[in-house]
């Protein structure tokens, strides 16, 4: 019986460490559920099924996908691309270089775009540095027409049917980097935050998108961690910054006789705070309009070139250009918490900010908070994506204002945002991620499930055993 009760604690350990083992061993097979409100909910999954001739990974460098490898020649004007050979179609065939050269010439007709073996050469006709990461934008992927009007493509995985509220995708069994590890991808669509955020609580989504004011919920039902006790049911992933929130001013705010306004009220708003407090530490002060992963110069470079009013010049202003009026989407938590941050800090400059939600279209606002998203990671796609969110109205207030043509350099770049910026029409506040609440079924086999670029890693993604 001695013998016995040593040797059990050490089978046990044995077991014990098998099944620590087997828990950690990627799996194939499953279905993952996957639920988002994102409107771009199809740009992640064109992103799944198409793919490009280069990628950005999970530490948010350039990796060879269609291509192996590539060279800058001329002076940065002309680029050689060496394809990789025996790539699958979802349909079957195998993917040529002319379908590339097609399919890169119709989105580029101005570039010289030819294909020799396994070599692709791209002439934009002037010198690009960045091409490379204009390429990386899903924009750029290889999607090949089929003479029903259908694309195909080469990812990981093939979009099986689309459908109101729901999209599923299957896995490609010869993809050129290994089979993905989950069968099936279900991306549903339709339903409210809360009833998502709900479902990956409760196991029936293995993946949501989430808000950054849904972060204490999830923290405050998560269990206790420590000696003895259970893991974090649910985990957050999160992208780089790409978005922006930012106020927008209205006629006749917008005009040079309210200046004044609009750089006292800029002056008094405590982004830190925002960040901090209302985004719950998932947002930074934003005093520019790209982030500077992005953008790659400091936002010191910004100087404002006149001081904001004294509390005294606001008080002696006349009591209707002291109200301001603020327009804010009704259906948007993490807009309303802003905008209620932006009215307290207004109050004490002297302003009296009133909030609209309202479902029509209500009365006269003065100024309105917009999140302002940006897909593109080069500084020139980025500020035209930015840009177009702002509306036709905003753009023709900024006047004077020209957003950078594709491949524009930092230089006019900058030039364009400071141009912007000075008007002290378009004020940003904060930059946020993409976030998104993970189940504890879905493991990673190399890097997290959301890359820096927002993209969704799913090819990677295995699944746990209920």
């Amino acid at each position: 019986m001695t013998h016995f009760r040593r040797l059990f604690p050490v089978a046990v350990s044995v077991c014990l460490a098998g099944a620590v083992l087997d828990a950690a061993r990627p799996r194939y097979g499953g279905t993952l559920k996957l639920e988002t409100t994102d409107s771009a909910a199809m740009r992640h999954v064109n992103a799944l099924a198409y793919e490009g001739l280069v990628a950005i990974d999970a530490s948010g460098v350039l990796r060879p996908a269609l291509a192996t490898s590539w060279n800058v020649e001329a002076g940065g004007t002309r680029w050689t691309f060496r394809l990789r050979h025996g790539v699958k179609l979802h349909d079957g065939s195998t993917l040529r270089p002319s379908q590339i050269a097609d399919t890169l010439r119709a989105g580029h007709g101005d570039w010289q775009i030819t294909s020799e073996g396994d070599g692709l050469t791209l002439d934009p006709g002037r010198a690009v540095p960045d091409l490379p990461w204009q390429l990386a934008d899903p924009s750029n992927a290889i999607a090949i027409r089929q003479g029903t009007g259908t694309a195909v493509g080469s990812g990981p995985f093939r979009i099986e049917r689309v459908e109101a509220g729901l999209i599923a995708l299957r896995a490609n069994d010869e993809y050129w980097d290994s089979r993905p590890f989950v069968d099936v991808v279900e991306v549903r669509t339709a339903g409210s935050p809360p009833a998502q955020l709900t479902d990956v609580e409760t196991g029936r989504a293995d993946m949501v998108s989430i808000q950054p004011t849904d972060v204490t919920r999830i923290e405050q039902r998560q269990p206790y961690v420590g000696a003895g006790f259970s893991r974090p049911v649910l985990r957050i992933e999160s992208s780089s910054l790409l978005e922006l929130i930012a106020l927008a001013f209205e006629p006749p705010l917008a005009t040079s006789a309210n200046d004044g306004i609009r750089r006292t009220l800029a002056a008094a708003i405590d982004r830190a705070a925002i960040a901090r407090v209302v985004l719950q530490g998932h947002g930074e002060p934003a005093d520019a309009l790209l982030p500077q992963w992005v953008s790659g110069y400091a936002p010191f470079v910004f100087d404002r070139q006149a001081a904001p009013l004294s509390r005294g010049a606001v008080a002696a202003l006349p009591a209707g250009r002291r109200a301001l009026a603020l327009r804010v989407a009704p259906s948007d938590p993490v807009a309303q918490a802003v905008a209620q941050r932006i009215a307290v800090n207004a109050r004490d400059a002297g302003f009296v900010v009133t909030i609209q939600s309202p479902a029509g279209l209500g009365p006269r606002f003065d100024l309105r908070l917009l999140r302002l998203p940006f897909r593109a990671a080069t500084p020139p796609e980025a500020l035209s994506d930015l840009t177009a969110g702002l509306g036709p109205r905003i753009l023709t207030l900024l006047g004077r204002v020209t957003r950078p043509d594709t491949g524009a350099s930092l230089e006019d770049v900058l030039a364009a945002e400071r141009a912007m910026l000075a008007t002290d029409i378009v004020i940003p506040i904060v930059h946020v991620p993409e976030l998104y609440a993970v189940g504890p079924r879905v493991q990673s086999w190399n890097g997290p499930a959301v890359l820096p670029s927002g993209a969704w890693n799913l090819a990677d993604v295995w699944l746990n055993a209920p």
